[in-house]
């Protein structure tokens, strides 16, 4: 019997590349993005709690998708679950994250009109406003360090232009 709350696709699980992974069907997060006028774009960023996989790291509010849940809803229902309130946003577009092994995680990435006050809720710590740069100062979740990585190339995600979301 499942945990209140949980589903048969919150679980480990296998790939062919021999890494563990954190749901049954993959997973997805929201990345909430603002582009003031002038200056840096800012991301919402949460600390995962301690108690979880890669706990007291900085990510994005995310998790395990259900069995037939898209990226866009399985992120969505991650992030009420994991800060409140979910600032209204609007989605801009869905990066991959592959393993190569089978399992991948989708970055659902949204605009937000204005950088609110978020709070920390079930499985998370902290939250946080932060500009590309600032990100790399910060314990990052491995998975979203890859993504850090590959965005912090481009001046033009820095400025919130360009290909910030593809």
């Amino acid at each position: 019997m499942n945990a209140p709350g949980r589903t048969r696709s919150d679980r480990w699980t296998g790939c062919a590349s021999d890494h563990l992974h954190w749901g049954a069907h993959g997973g997805a997060g929201l990345l909430l993005r603002y582009v003031p006028e002038r200056g840096k774009a800012l991301y919402l960023l949460v600390q995962r709690s301690r108690w979880v996989d890669h706990g007291g790291t900085w990510g994005i509010p995310g998790g395990a998708l259900h069995e037939g849940e898209t990226a866009e809803s399985g992120a969505r229902r991650e992030a009420g679950e994991e800060i409140w309130p979910v600032p209204r946003h609007r989605i801009s577009g869905v990066e991959t994250q592959d393993c190569r092994g089978g399992w991948q995680f989708k970055i659902v990435c949204a605009e937000v009109e204005r950088p609110r006050t978020v709070y920390a809720a079930r499985e998370t710590d902290a939250t946080g406003w932060f500009p590309l740069d600032e990100m790399e100062l910060l314990n990052l979740h491995p998975g979203f360090r890859e993504w850090v990585e590959v965005h912090r190339q481009s001046d033009d995600v820095r400025s919130g232009k360009g290909r910030g979301h593809a």
